[in-house]
């Protein structure tokens, strides 16, 4: 990593040990976006503290946030307690462990050489259980694995609304990738460097602002996750049988199994949903369309047409969206794709060797131009699911 990154491996047993009680070995650095994210195991004859009820056999993640994220612990901690929630729920996600002060995230400082001297930076760090499974991006993407990331992302935002959160924090939870703040892309359009592209994106900023966020008031919305992208989705070849949990779908009058015994299969299924830190309060419509954005992008296995299809038909499966909520699916998919691309422009400089920041920028130009030939209704037309 590059020396915008403030924590090494070596760091990561001491940081480990003095908040968490366990010894542990570092397995692997994390891609991350811009947190540091570290895989460790717990070492065989480790004294397992009190405040870790079951030691984890797939080992822990130490995931410790930019030092701007770290500024706002009120919002990390109601992430926490929404991963906590959906746990709670038979949710398959990684859950967070206490520490030994019986919190769930505590505060590390780290030092910096930079041109101006030291700078010293405050840092979460949490410790979760470790989820084995593959990143979706890994494996050959099917109709059935798009279906289950949209009802996956259903029962996620439904389970989400039995979660309290006061006014005051959830209009805290607004943070960069909220498209509800695409508009403020505008002074950073420049990093594009093809006019053409440039002003596409613009286009789409102006017709996202004028034509949506003018009607949003309208939108159903609450708790979403985000950024249900192909690395924040695990699979493996397992299918679900035999009903160990079950939450009550009091919208749609029926049960809906959550999490079931697992039998080995051939095929990959959906088995986690990881990573909150983008976590947000706004319009369900965006929570949809962030999923079909991305299953469109997967570089391997159906069309995108047909991956967004599947996506939107698993996730109405739990979810009620309106005509005039589903009828500016395009334009919210093509506004996800330039946050990503204006995103990316402007982070990868800052670290270049963090080659995760372009992990979707290649693959985003010729789904966007597509999108962008096409109207709002024959977009809507092509992927809609008629029940």
């Amino acid at each position: 990593m590059s020396g915008m990154r403030s924590f090494q491996i070596n760091d990561i047993p001491t940081i480990v040990k003095a908040n968490f009680g366990l010894g542990v070995t570092v397995q692997s650095q994390l891609d991350s976006y811009d947190d540091q994210n570290f895989l460790v195991q717990v070492n065989p004859k480790t004294a397992i503290p009190d405040n870790i009820k079951t030691c984890c056999p797939h080992g822990y993640v130490v995931k410790i946030l930019n030092a701007e994220d770290s500024k706002n612990s009120e919002i990390i901690d109601v992430q926490t307690k929404m991963i906590l929630h959906l746990a709670q729920q038979g949710f398959p996600t990684p859950t967070p462990v206490r520490g030994v002060n019986g919190r769930y995230q505590e505060e590390v400082q780290a030092v910096l050489d930079t041109d101006q001297g030291c700078m010293r930076t405050t840092h979460i760090v949490r410790l979760f259980e470790f989820k084995p499974g593959k990143a979706l991006d890994k494996v050959r993407l099917t109709t059935q694995l798009c279906h289950e990331i949209g009802s996956s992302a259903g029962k996620l935002d439904l389970i989400l609304k039995t979660f309290s959160i006061t006014d005051v924090a959830s209009r805290g939870m607004k943070n960069k990738w909220n498209l509800l703040e695409v508009p403020s892309l505008r002074k950073s359009t420049h990093v594009i460097e093809s006019a053409e592209q440039r002003l596409i994106i613009e286009k789409i900023i102006d017709d996202f602002e004028e034509c949506l966020l003018t009607n949003q008031h309208s939108f159903s919305r609450g708790l979403i996750h985000n950024d249900l992208n192909e690395c924040n989705i695990l699979v493996d070849q397992h299918i679900f049988s035999s009903k160990t949990c079950t939450i009550h779908e009091q919208q749609n009058g029926h049960n809906n199994d959550l999490q079931k015994e697992k039998v080995p299969d051939g095929e990959y299924h959906l088995c986690g949903i990881i990573d909150f830190g983008d976590a947000t309060y706004c319009p369900y419509i965006f929570e949809v369309a962030i999923a079909m954005a991305y299953a469109m992008l997967n570089k391997h296995g159906i069309s995108p047409t047909d991956a967004a299809q599947n996506v939107l038909k698993g996730y109405l499966e739990h979810m009620k969206l309106e005509e005039r909520e589903l009828k500016h699916l395009r334009l919210i998919i093509c506004a996800r794709f330039a946050q990503s691309l204006i995103m990316s422009h402007i982070a990868f400089p800052k670290e270049p060797e963090n080659e995760y920041i372009l992990l979707h920028t290649n693959r985003i130009w010729p789904v966007l131009k597509y999108l962008w030939q096409k109207s709002n209704g024959e977009v809507l037309n092509e992927i809609r699911t008629v029940n």
